[in-house]
């Protein structure tokens, strides 16, 4: 099997106490919960579930590229009906797609919740049972990864909830989120490494992975290195030997795979189906880039194509441009408003012809092993540890075709960090929240990409939406909103 399909059809886990505000789907079949939780096939449909609610649109479908790139300095968007407000800095409490994403990642939790209220009770095999708790966990610190980061402060809820006391939660502060991310990620280390026909599941080497970043961006700097590195110890991840395999779909949940966004084509019509959506709102019209045609949605900003240094060949990886040629068809400028596209999630394969419109094969990597090295050599640079934190960079910038970075301080070492990062990332969704971590989103957003409206403390986070305030009025808006 090449990837496990999470389709949800246990939707009753957010009618029986989470209330309606969660739900994103409708259900699929007549599942109740009276003939439902009773064994282990129940349990195994259940965490299913909750995988489902990553992939969904504004999940990790759209989201990492709305609220990581498209509000950073890197990406852009031109068309009102879509990511504008988070581009320039006018995103209000009534956004629709700042609701959509909300109720994406309270999904996961509240899925999760119920799997961990719920199955303990199932009489099962002792260690499926276990093996999907830990599950459980580590899809609920990878939803509440997301609140914390979009919108800070959050309610904190780790049971089901009655619908009327779901309405009444009030948000915490940031560092109880975080102390149950750290938590439910160490539980799920007892996961196993790998499955054998169920590509596409939480593994150990994923929680741990997600330790590892977790503490990054708490900047628990010996905690996040020893985390990387127990990560590089396990020995069964590398980096592909070109760095187009990431985006091609023979090389999916491989050697460089840590955990990804399991996508497949052809389940579904417009929007109910468990494709890939990036290709249509980053590709061009032209057929010969994308079966069903593109629409431009997010495109790279001009000032994108001078981050590279010479020579780098993720340049042809990350952007189409003058001069790019892709499937034997020119790619004209014109195409776009900013000169170029994002090509990593349409170039590593041919077009598919039986894809539809938002209907992509791609999987969506969210965390890979070049992320775990780079995290290694910012955490030993922030400990004072530069010189040995040099070759984990240079493992980056050698497949990149780059000479190596040698005899920097820890400023200028740092700064060649985040400047590897922005580019092996580029378009995964992290820019916006390096900068913030880094202290740099003003400089970088306001300053040199020119978007005036941005201000903080405002911009540093996302407004609580206000379909959720007006059911819970003690949900307390982000400053500025």
């Amino acid at each position: 099997m090449k990837k496990i399909y999470f389709i949800a059809v246990t939707l009753l886990l957010l009618t029986t106490k989470c209330g309606d505000d969660f739900l994103v789907r409708a259900p699929l079949n007549q599942i109740t919960e009276e003939n439902f939780w009773k064994t282990d096939q129940d349990a195994t449909m259940a965490v299913n579930a909750i995988y489902d609610a990553l992939q969904t649109d504004l999940g990790y479908r759209l989201g990492g590229l709305m609220f990581g790139d498209v509000a950073a300095d890197d990406m852009t968007c031109f068309d009102v009906n879509w990511f504008v407000p988070q581009d320039n800095f006018t995103v209000n409490p009534s956004d629709p797609q700042v609701l959509a994403a909300w109720r994406a990642w309270w999904a996961g939790v509240a899925r999760s919740n119920a799997v961990l209220d719920r199955v303990p009770a199932i009489t099962m095999d002792e260690t499926l049972k276990q093996r999907l708790l830990n599950e459980a966990k580590f899809l609920r610190a990878v939803s509440y990864f997301n609140i914390v980061t979009i919108w800070g402060d959050a309610p904190l809820m780790v049971h089901e909830l009655e619908q009327s006391k779901v309405f009444t939660v009030t948000r915490q502060p940031q560092a109880e989120i975080w102390a149950q991310i750290e938590k439910d990620f160490t539980d799920a280390q007892g996961l196993p490494l790998s499955y054998p026909n169920e590509a596409g599941r939480a593994t150990k080497g994923a929680a741990m992975a997600f330790l590892s970043r977790t503490y990054l961006y708490e900047k628990k700097w010996q905690e996040a290195a020893n985390k990387a590195k127990e990560v590089i110890d396990l020995g069964i991840y590398n980096l592909h030997d070109q760095y187009i395999k990431n985006y091609q779909t023979a090389f999916e949940n491989s050697v460089e795979s840590i955990f990804e966004i399991q996508y497949v084509a052809g389940t579904g019509g417009w929007g109910n189906n468990e494709g890939n959506w990036v290709p249509s709102y980053t590709g061009p019209g032209n057929t010969a880039y994308v079966a069903s045609g593109a629409w431009g949605i997010v495109l790279p900003a001009t000032a994108s194509k001078d981050i590279y240094e010479a020579d780098d060949n993720r340049r042809a990886v990350n952007l189409f441009e003058q001069g790019s040629v892709y499937n034997n068809t020119p790619f004209d400028p014109k195409w776009s408003q900013t000169g170029l596209m994002l090509a990593k999630y349409i170039v590593g394969d041919l077009p598919v012809a039986t894809e539809g419109a938002i209907d992509g094969e791609r999987n969506m990597p969210i965390i890979r092993y070049a992320e775990v090295l780079l995290t290694y050599a910012e955490a030993l640079n922030e400990l004072g540890q530069t010189t040995t934190a040099e070759s984990y960079l240079n493992k980056i910038r050698a497949r990149a075709g780059l000479d190596p970075k040698t005899g920097l301080d820890q400023d200028a070492f740092r700064d060649a960090v985040m400047q590897e990062r922005r580019i092996e990332f580029f378009g995964e969704g992290h820019r916006f929240f390096d900068l913030r971590r880094a202290g740099k989103l003003d400089e970088a957003v306001r300053i040199d990409a020119g978007k005036a409206n941005y201000t903080e403390p405002k911009n540093l986070y996302f407004p609580i939406p206000q379909a959720e305030r007006d059911l819970n009025p003690g949900l307390e808006q982000n400053t500025g909103y």
